[in-house]
């Protein structure tokens, strides 16, 4: 028997039922983050916890490292993935019986992005780094044991100050109107469709491009234009969606390019 307390009156905490085997928990935390002194004393930290599992600290997620089904705990920096969308997928696959959680910052201006990730069943838990240490190694356990961790009450004071920092997102949209006008004929396409809130699995399937295209394109539209992730574009797309110097030469949905008119065409396109 689980019980759920709804987030939208206090934290939700869902006990999850032991594993099929009849064990706790599996045996690795996998954690993706900056590998840094602070990551470094967490590890540590757990290792002292968990005595029997395998702790391990990237900063880098290597699509050509083979599934790993024995983890059963990945924690995530949101603050640091540059694409966490795309980084929590890419750890589902690798590690398929693990939960997700989010560790997050308390100033982070992403938290409708991890209420999304969180609502959709992306994530099972949001970390803040603000708890009490044995509070945080208490909800590393729960959620080992297959269980969900949604802190309302720090969420809800992130969302209070959210709508003031995204004031500061409309100035910095209006201040990107330079650098859309940088973002090439395919970046202008994929960053509409990207607004949409499509994965780029299917952005490519539209675009008929492969999948790592359209992550190269996405980290350069996001580095040209000056935010940290996709969700922060957006909002500067659809921001500057009615003026017309920035708007997109045609619909993301339009078929691919098939016979650019100069060379400087395809290499814009591209």
């Amino acid at each position: 028997m689980s019980a759920t307390i709804s987030h939208t009156r206090s934290d939700h905490v869902h006990h999850g039922a032991k594993n099929e085997d009849g064990s706790k928990f599996r045996n690795g935390i996998f954690i993706y983050a900056e590998a840094g002194v602070v990551f470094q004393g967490l590890v540590q930290s757990l290792e002292r916890t968990f005595p029997d599992l395998k702790i391990r600290l990237s900063s880098k997620l290597n699509e050509t490292e083979e599934f790993d089904e024995n983890t059963g705990l990945v924690l995530i920096h949101a603050g640091f993935a540059f694409d966490l969308a795309d980084s929590v997928e890419r750890c589902k696959h690798r590690f398929p019986h693990a939960s997700i959680t989010l560790m997050i910052d308390e100033n982070s201006t992403g938290i409708h992005e991890y209420n999304t990730l969180f609502d959709s069943k992306q994530v099972q838990g949001l970390l803040p780094f603000s708890l009490k240490l044995d509070i945080w190694l208490a909800v590393v356990w729960l959620l080992l044991n297959g269980g969900e961790y949604y802190p309302s009450t720090i969420v809800r004071s992130m969302e209070k100050t959210a709508p003031a920092k995204s004031q500061g997102g409309n100035g910095q949209a209006k201040s990107a109107a330079g650098p859309m006008k940088s973002l090439t004929i395919r970046e202008h396409q994929i960053l509409e469709l990207l607004s949409e809130g499509l994965q780029n699995k299917i952005i490519a399937d539209r675009l008929a491009l492969s999948e790592h295209t359209v992550k190269v394109h996405v980290h350069n539209l996001i580095r040209k234009l000056r935010v940290h992730n996709r969700t922060q574009a957006a909002a500067i797309y659809r921001d500057s969606i009615d003026q017309e110097e920035a708007r997109p030469p045609f619909r993301g949905y339009s078929a691919p390019l098939q016979h650019p008119q100069s060379t400087y065409v395809m290499s814009q396109a591209v």
